[in-house]
């Protein structure tokens, strides 16, 4: 097996560096970059589902189905019906004609890139090269992959006319996807020599102690992305609470370790000091690539007064902005997508309107995740009748009376499947009062299992890996089976051991109200992928 040891990682750069683009196919580099800008908006949709560069799909794109919106990305065959040359078979579960972005999805999951985060120009020509297969490498290592070089100066001949069958006279007829990269980085549409920094969240956390002069220690502790410092303080009052307080803003940490008293102590790195001067405008949509305004000059400047690149303030949410967003995001312990929603306008000091931020142009799934992040930033508490929170119990209650399984009375009961039905509701999934056949309505954590098999939705614990859209159940109980919660998934990071949702009736006590959480993948019973 091909891995990307350091001297692989030499040879990929000094290839980008040594790359020179074929003078006779500039112009014809150029014609394919220009198509795949015109779709820039489609790859970013991509991009937001799965973390992958939009510009690292657009490549593949172009190389296998030349661009064609109506072919799976896999390999090139129509949308209309699965995929019949390698990978064949493929969308599984599902019924054609499918949506190319739901191809893509497929694609890169099917593959593993969904799982790959090193996209430094080694880690982008390694993924490349195992995306179309390492052949050239293992056993015709003279010639170097088309497939990344084709009409440059790295190419000349040789080349898989199918698998298995390799042609030394033969010539590639497409760009390689390096080539296509080192020209749009000359255009100024990418930057890989000093990309922005792919952000990912905090992964451990550790304690340190600190000799004063004095001879008193003071213990710090640090926040750590992989290798990146994030964060670190003195915890000057030795304070159980500030240590608590500190690992609380984290929550996607796996790890807590206590530091050798040896080892170097890292630089003191505070959490970003956000300009309170500077006034944001009441939220009314979601912030995301793409978008403009002067919602979208507020957040520029706020995060440029923060010391955060999100370059000019003209309203335009490109992708310096989206950059910027990301590393606010990091730095606060958020939930890092790069868009702003209510959660990251509310750390700014700003305020939201309770909008309807659901985009008509994406699937269901997203519609789902992001109306329900909305709904649960409003922190709503049941306490009676007049709630506004009673909007998510009242639509079940009377399936409920109709079974006897609650009196007339308008009292609470336990409402966080009731939420998760209303928010599907709410953006056209049709989800029943009670499944058919089951003696309880969808107010019920078991009555979603029950009906999410009916539907061919449910996925057991440790099949798959939660994404943004899912509906996820848990079991706290020793007793296996007994669904406690449910939640609607706001975003995860592959690699993660944490999960972000969007839940109903969590605190303490009843009665309960929306909110926010980050929850350990091992607390998940099953998770609801309707699609």
């Amino acid at each position: 097996m091909v891995t990307l040891d350091a001297a692989l990682v030499r040879e990929y750069e000094k290839l980008y560096e040594e790359l020179t683009i074929n003078s006779d196919r500039i112009d014809d580099t150029d014609r394919i970059i220009d198509k795949m800008l015109e779709h820039k908006s489609q790859y970013k949709s991509v991009e937001r589902e799965t973390g992958i560069p939009w510009f690292f799909i657009a490549a593949i794109h172009s190389l296998e189905s030349s661009l064609n919106f109506n072919a799976h990305l896999h390999n090139g065959d129509p949308l209309t019906g699965k995929t019949t040359h390698v990978p064949a078979g493929r969308i599984p579960g599902k019924n054609p004609p499918y949506n190319w972005q739901e191809s893509a999805v497929d694609a890169l999951e099917f593959n593993g890139t969904t799982d790959w985060h090193d996209w430094s120009i080694a880690g982008i020509c390694y993924r490349f090269e195992k995306y179309n297969g390492f052949g050239y490498r293992l056993y015709y290592l003279e010639v170097k992959s088309p497939y990344l070089w084709s009409f440059s100066n790295h190419y000349t001949k040789g080349k898989y006319a199918y698998d298995g069958k390799f042609d030394r006279n033969l010539v590639s007829k497409q760009c390689g996807a390096m080539v296509l990269l080192k020209r749009m980085e000359a255009r100024g549409e990418i930057t890989l020599t000093n990309p922005i920094p792919q952000h990912q969240p905090v992964t451990w956390l550790e304690l340190y102690r600190k000799e004063e002069e004095s001879s008193a220690v003071v213990p710090m502790v640090a926040a750590w992305a992989t290798s990146d410092l994030i964060e670190s303080i003195e915890l000057k009052d030795r304070s159980t609470e500030e240590l608590v307080s500190f690992c609380q803003k984290y929550p996607t940490a796996k790890t807590f370790h206590v530091a050798s008293s040896t080892k170097p102590l890292p630089p003191l790195q505070q959490s970003l000091m956000i300009d309170s001067s500077i006034n944001l405008p009441t939220l009314e949509r979601i912030l995301r690539w793409g978008v403009k305004g002067e919602d979208v000059k507020a957040l520029q400047k706020k995060l440029n007064a923060s010391g955060l690149d999100a370059g000019a303030v003209d309203g335009d949410f490109d992708d310096q902005t989206e950059g910027a967003v990301k590393a606010y995001q990091l730095r606060q312990g958020l939930l890092v997508d790069g868009e702003v929603g209510a959660i990251t306008w509310q750390s700014m000091g700003g305020i939201f309107d309770p909008f309807n931020i659901t985009n008509p142009s994406d699937p269901v799934h997203l519609k789902l995740a992001a109306y329900a992040s909305v709904e649960a930033a409003k922190n709503l508490r049941w306490n009676g009748a007049s709630s506004e929170a009673e909007k998510y119990l009242a639509p079940l209650r009377q399936p409920m009376r109709d079974l006897d399984h609650i009196g007339n009375a308008i009292v609470h009961y336990n409402w966080c499947a009731a939420f998760v039905t209303y928010c599907c509701r709410q953006v056209g999934i049709n989800i029943p009062d009670r499944p058919e056949g089951f003696w309880a309505t969808m107010a019920l954590v078991a009555s979603w299992e029950y009906w999410a098999k009916q539907q061919g939705y449910w996925h057991p614990k440790g099949t798959i890996k939660p994404k943004r859209g899912d509906i996820v159940t848990f079991d706290w109980t020793i007793k296996k089976g007994i669904f406690n919660h449910i939640g609607i998934v706001r975003g995860y990071t592959s690699g993660s051991s944490r999960v972000e949702t969007a839940e109903g009736n969590i605190g303490n006590s009843p009665p309960g109200q929306t909110g926010h959480r980050s929850r350990s993948l091992s607390s998940i019973s099953g998770i609801i992928r309707i699609r």
